[in-house]
């Protein structure tokens, strides 16, 4: 059932992004194959932090099935679809390697503090983002890499950003609401 949830989050979030953002973005700036705010890195990288490799099928199959439906110019539907997987995986996979935990399990969050949230995420949004700009970039090689570069980083940082504060805000009405329907 968490797989099912995961998976209709981030395909919710990839519609938000293609019929939404990208249209408005591309009024704004020249289109490329990078955003300036990307809301599925957010999501990506929260599903990851909070659920560990239960996220991995869930993340392949909506970015695989949302590049098909919108025929996303890549050289190979398949890889591009790994490696936004991936991405979000190598800090966790670093992160446990270094506690000697389960490479993919979920980060341990210390107490339910907001902050200790804000600041895990945060972490490895930005090193999933830093592997994401880095690898993308050398999959679309049709743009200048600095910019392209810049662009999936602002993305992904900004998306995951946006995300964190909405989880951050509904945060405690969610916990309450399923209590009450555990109860």
């Amino acid at each position: 059932m968490l797989q099912i949830t995961l998976f209709v989050l981030l395909s919710v979030g990839l519609v938000i992004q293609y019929e939404v953002i990208f249209p408005l973005e591309s009024y704004l700036v020249p289109a490329s194959s990078a955003s300036f705010f990307y809301v599925p890195h957010g999501l990506k990288v929260i599903m990851v932090v909070l659920s560990g490799y239960r996220a991995l099928l869930p993340i392949f199959t909506a970015h695989l099935l949302a590049y098909v439906i919108w025929a996303v110019p890549t050289p190979s539907i398949a890889l591009d679809a790994l490696v936004s997987t991936l991405v979000v995986f190598i800090p966790l996979v670093i992160w446990n390697f270094n506690r000697l935990a389960p490479l993919f399990a979920p980060l341990p969050i210390a107490d339910e503090s907001k902050v200790v949230l804000f600041r895990i995420v945060l972490a490895v949004a930005f090193v999933s983002s830093l592997f994401n700009a880095l690898l993308h970039t050398l999959l679309f090689d049709d743009e200048p890499i600095g910019l392209l570069s810049f662009r999936f980083m602002t993305g992904d940082m900004l998306g995951t950003l946006f995300v964190l504060t909405l989880l951050l805000l509904v945060k405690k009405r969610l916990v309450s609401l399923m209590k009450k329907r555990m109860s």
